[in-house]
């Protein structure tokens, strides 16, 4: 394995995982029975000592959809759109555990992670991660899945740097443009906040960065430098343009998504909108009885008062 693979990998190991997660675990083992390959753990509930403190987000990495959710709508839509996002609680005596998780095959997360333009997966994945659970070695194919995010990630943003930053500042830069490719705005200096909650992550896997072939980043004095080559950076800031349109129509797609897979979609579509910008729409009980119908409508109302950009 590359440096960057085995950093992704000791990534992966590192630290304790929350108390309670070992349930979680158990409930979705009991959802997909053996059809799971691996158990992600990502997001803010990654650094709590307590699962039942947030809403933890899990991927949940599956061999096949076909194994998972048979031969239905659910295993099309996860194929065509990935990934497939669901909710699950758990509660034992007075505690209640939350879960937002994803279904993705090991070959699409690998796929996607290596794609070119799925900014989804590079922005998320690219993260410190923890591993919860898996099957065999499925944890070096992650790791590599999630070197290859990085890779691509770094690779697209380095060509827009014009002077010598240090790591946190260039990932601090490479998200906001992420941001700029969703639908909804992010609070300001939430990029910054999230890259300084983990301050040894990020220098760290810059320099392993450094070190792989094509030098997706460069390195000198502990700083980043960009790319010196005027047409290379245009062809990076127009990709970044055009990711801004097909990234909010896939940002839009997935929610509508959401809406029919997740429970209580249309409530959860509502509450993200609000949690990020601010905006509150009170949905109907007739949305929530037909969501998917329901969510084109609400999508609307929520541009027009500024939920979504």
């Amino acid at each position: 394995m590359s440096a960057l693979v085995e950093f992704m990998r000791s990534d992966l190991d590192a630290g304790d995982l929350p108390t309670g997660i070992e349930r979680l675990i158990t409930a979705l083992h009991d959802r997909y029975d053996n059809a799971i390959h691996a158990v992600v753990l990502y997001g803010s509930c990654r650094r709590k000592t307590n699962a039942s403190d947030g809403l933890v987000d899990l991927l949940v990495v599956v061999d096949s959809y076909r194994k998972a959710f048979g031969t239905g709508l659910l295993a099309g839509l996860n194929w065509l759109l990935p990934p497939n996002v669901f909710y699950l609680e758990t509660r034992e005596e007075s505690a209640v555990l939350r879960c937002k998780y994803a279904v993705i095959s090991l070959d699409q997360f690998q796929r996607r992670c290596a794609s070119r333009s799925d900014h989804y997966f590079w922005a998320r994945f690219c993260q410190p991660a923890r591993l919860a659970y898996e099957r065999g070695r499925a944890g070096d194919r992650l790791a590599l899945a999630r070197a290859l995010a990085a890779h691509n990630f770094a690779k697209r943003v380095t060509p827009l740097i014009d002077q010598p930053m240090t790591p946190a500042a260039f990932w601090v830069r490479a998200l906001t443009l992420t941001y700029r490719c969703e639908l909804r705005p992010e609070p300001a200096g939430n990029a910054e906040q999230l890259i300084l909650s983990d301050p040894d992550y990020w220098p760290d896997l810059t320099t392993a960065l450094s070190g792989e072939p094509g030098r997706p980043v460069r390195m000198q004095s502990n700083q980043v430098n960009g790319s010196d080559a005027p047409v290379k950076r245009l062809a990076t800031r127009l990709s970044w343009q055009a990711r801004r349109i097909t990234g909010k129509l896939f940002n839009l797609a997935r929610l509508f998504k959401a809406a029919g897979t997740f429970t209580n979609g249309i409530d959860y579509i509502v509450w993200k909108v609000e949690r990020h910008s601010g905006v509150r729409v009170e949905p109907t009980e007739r949305m929530r009885r037909y969501p998917r119908l329901a969510a084109w409508k609400l999508a609307w109302i929520m541009w027009r008062k500024g939920g979504f950009k």
